[in-house]
């Protein structure tokens, strides 16, 4: 909130020193909507919303954004096609919902590769994005408003613990689409790609024995009041993007598009990874209140899993590198780039 606060104060001082008002663009009002799949109570949503509240009041309620949560408007498997198609005007996209369509927004999805903050991630995303077009292409259908990691995914399990490699064979995990599901795989599981709002229901009908999450997350949906453990050890980050439909953002005047860009982009990137890892401080407090324990591993434990994370990790740099990119190259950066920030 504060980041959101300081961004309209300098958005504030940008128009009056540009002699730009609100009111110079037209007296029309813009209506767009926004569909995100989680609930309006969750920390994400919240933050969304206070952008919502400062576009409107930047813009002198000349753009104005309905925000449809808990994915009444739209499944989560679909916000990229409906934004593209303009069926939503703007969407809360998880990219592991779209395996193969974002691959390089992806590295911070890449298995026990050193992404496990938030806002360690948010800083890499941007980073590859300066300094890779391919990165920034990635998005060319849509405008990017907001590009921000989640917190370090974990395992979580209803009726046995995980702790190492042993533990996982043949567990039925849900999880995301990407990387995790060749990785769980070699780790002895098999993944089912689920979207949060079906995973309560999946557990209490014994379809999983547990899953991939943040904690945040689970608490969102609930599931700690039908999970009883959970691994400490973050895996990897997954990258949240807020897009908007290239023809709604083209029908916008300038003087509107200088304002939503003023508060958005990297610094309102960062403010929403900042909210995310604030709400799973007091998410494990949500999660231990409710009977859940946190696990260690080992070492040697740890060990074991990384080995078939790094086999996996060589197969999609090899899949990514073409002539004119080097994925090796791209992934040592954005290890560099998180390592710096740590």
């Amino acid at each position: 909130m504060k980041k959101l606060i300081a961004l309209i104060l300098v958005a504030t001082m940008m128009l009056t020193l540009f002699g730009v008002t609100a009111a110079s663009a037209d007296d029309k009002v813009y209506e767009f909507t926004l569909s995100m799949h989680d609930p309006k109570t969750t920390a994400n949503a919240i933050y969304i919303q206070s952008w919502i509240d400062a576009i409107d009041e930047a813009t002198e309620g000349h753009v104005k954004i309905t925000l449809y949560d808990n994915s009444t408007l739209s499944a989560a498997t679909d916000i990229g096609d409906n934004v593209k198609a303009g069926a939503v005007d703007i969407g809360w996209l998880y990219t592991s919902f779209y395996a193969g369509q974002f691959p390089l927004t992806d590295v911070i999805n890449l298995p026990m590769q050193g992404f496990g903050d938030p806002i360690v991630s948010t800083k890499v995303l941007w980073d590859l994005m300066d300094k890779y077009e391919q990165v920034a292409n990635e998005w060319s259908a849509f405008k990017l408003l907001m590009l921000y990691g989640n917190p370090g995914m974990i395992f979580a399990s209803c009726d046995k613990p995980i702790t190492c490699k042993a533990d996982l064979q043949g567990m039925t995990l849900r999880c995301p689409s990407g990387g995790i599901t060749d990785v769980l795989t070699l780790w002895g599981a098999s993944p089912i790609a689920m979207a949060p709002p079906d995973m309560y229901e999946a557990i209490e009908k014994k379809n999983i024995d547990g899953y991939v999450f943040e904690p945040a997350g689970i608490c969102n949906f609930s599931l700690q009041e039908i999970t009883k453990y959970y691994t400490d050890y973050p895996l990897y980050d997954g990258p949240f993007a807020l897009i908007m439909n290239l023809d709604q953002w083209n029908s916008l005047p300038d003087e509107y598009k200088e304002i939503i860009d003023s508060l958005s982009g990297k610094e309102a990137s960062l403010g929403a990874a900042e909210a995310f890892a604030n709400d799973v401080v007091v998410k494990r407090d949500v999660i231990t209140e409710a009977g859940g324990e946190f696990l260690e591993m080992t070492e040697d434990a740890i060990a074991e899993l990384q080995a078939d994370a790094d086999a996996y990790v060589e197969t999609w740099i090899e899949a990514k590198t073409t002539d004119g990119f080097d994925a090796a190259a791209y992934l040592a950066d954005a290890k560099a780039f998180a390592e710096s920030y740590k």
